[in-house]
């Protein structure tokens, strides 16, 4: 056995035995210990791929690394947690079937790639002292993570704004197909989620999980405002812009759709949109131009907030994503989300897509293929009016003082009649209809989620 086999045997001994924190560190042991009895387990059987043999070494590897780091440093103590949770996603996907990795998903030795060039970025600034993510202004990253309710490993590229500070929260863009040029978008005040994967989708709900998991990954390290998220994409990346804001009206402040090609049975739901502030952005002789002139027409008569421009040119974003990205950064310096509008317009077509900001709704069937549509509004006197269609069964209204007068009673009314008239409660459900049991767990409320990751997150400790 040679030295360096010895070496490795030795460090995997101490990662099967959940020994890392007894080693190169100065700190008192944390609780729990890593890395997990449940992962390092996994560790214990011989790879069964030569990809899985890969990301055998490299835990093994940056196990390592990140053993010999003096953890009494304040920037070293600070990164810990994070550069551990970027190893996760390796240790969950060894020895997992890779056929379940889609064509539009990045493999697993992609993403291998990634997360070694991420982590060489990491280790090398702590090595030289500095907080890897206090010190990213202005920087190109990479980035490696497991996707939520997929579970499958992917990554994504993350640009930094050159003026970044972690004393204050900063704006977002995620861009679904195409980019806009990263070089002009970091002398802006926004980040940038490009690159989430592979050619056109094979599913929008592993887009959505996408977009969930990665923007709460970056709410981990650096300081975003989650009030202040939006979403722009070119042809089918603006047609996923719409589909996932009126699925999940709360996630984005404003979207800007470019030369969209959303052209299906579904496309009426745009008139949901009441919520979302939406640039439509078109070529002059793009093959999609009436398509968008459609979806125009559909959220100006419904009252959505919806601004029209062209560009010379045809199918191409050319002017917001390559001449001046101001086009968007201007536009969605205008939105700032409110979590609490006096007026909630929501479509539900699955459950999973129930909430929209403070309302939650049941339909009246446990089923996919639902137009389940409702608005609900806040009217002077503690009084709150809902229309809704014959597919919406009840609705859970998180009352606060943002919204009524919650030492007061309130009424709640729907077509002339009276569902509920009593104390200001939070939650009240309020019924219209028999519908199933069902549990759709309350319904995403993303901006929540990055609200409390932000609460323990290292850039709020600093400040």
């Amino acid at each position: 056995m040679t030295s360096k086999t010895r070496r490795v045997a030795s460090l995997l001994s101490i990662v099967l035995a959940g020994g890392w924190l007894a080693i190169g560190c100065a700190a008192k042991a944390e609780t729990p210990p890593w890395p997990p009895a449940d992962l390092a387990a996994r560790l214990k059987a011989e790879p069964k791929t030569d990809i899985d043999k890969k990301i055998k070494a490299a835990i093994v590897k940056h196990e390592g690394l990140i053993a010999k780091l003096d953890a009494a440093k304040p920037a070293v103590r600070a990164t810990l947690g994070r550069l551990r949770d970027r190893l996760r996603p390796l240790y969950l996907e060894y020895n997992r079937d890779k056929k379940r990795y889609r064509r539009d998903f990045f493999p697993p030795a992609m993403c291998l790639s990634r997360f070694e060039s991420d982590m060489k970025y990491l280790l090398g600034a702590l090595a030289a002292g500095k907080d890897p993510f206090a010190s990213s202004a202005g920087r190109w990253q990479t980035r490696t993570c497991w996707v939520e309710k997929v579970d499958v490993m992917g990554h994504f590229d993350l640009i930094v704004p050159a003026a970044y500070d972690p004393k204050k929260s900063w704006p977002l863009i995620i861009s679904f197909q195409d980019d806009p040029d990263f070089k002009q978008l970091r002398k802006t005040p926004y980040f940038l989620i490009r690159c989430i994967q592979q050619g056109y989708p094979t599913g929008m709900t592993y887009v959505e999980n996408k977009t969930r998991t990665y923007l709460k990954d970056v709410a981990r390290d650096y300081h975003i405002d989650p009030h202040r998220i939006y979403a722009t994409g070119f042809s089918y990346g603006g047609h996923t812009d719409l589909v996932i804001a009126w699925r999940y009206p709360h996630w984005f402040a404003a979207i800007a759709p470019v030369c969209n090609d959303l052209r299906d049975k579904t496309t009426p739901f745009v008139k949901q949109l009441k919520n979302v502030p939406t640039l439509l952005l078109h070529g002059q002789n793009d093959s999609f131009l009436n398509t968008g002139k459609v979806i125009h027409k559909y959220m100006t008569e419904a009252g959505c907030p919806v601004t029209w421009r062209t560009y010379p040119g045809g199918h191409a974003p050319t002017l917001p994503f390559r001449k001046d990205v101001t086009v968007l950064t201007k536009f969605f310096d205008q939105h700032i989300m409110d979590p609490n509008p006096k007026t909630v317009s929501h479509v539900i077509e699955h459950k999973r897509y129930s909430r929209a900001f403070w309302v939650n709704g049941k339909m009246t069937k446990d089923s996919g293929g639902m137009s389940a549509i409702f608005e609900v509004r806040v009217v002077k006197g503690n009084r709150i009016e809902i229309d809704a269609n014959d597919q919406v069964a009840s609705l859970e209204l998180d009352l606060n003082d943002k919204l009524v007068d919650m030492s007061k009673p309130v009424t709640v009314v729907s077509g002339g009649k009276t569902l509920y008239q009593g104390k200001a409660a939070s939650p009240l459900t309020v019924k219209l209809r028999d519908g199933p049991a069902y549990d759709d767990r309350g319904g995403d409320r993303l901006w929540r989620d990055i609200l409390d990751i932000q609460k323990t997150a290292a850039y709020a400790k600093a400040k």
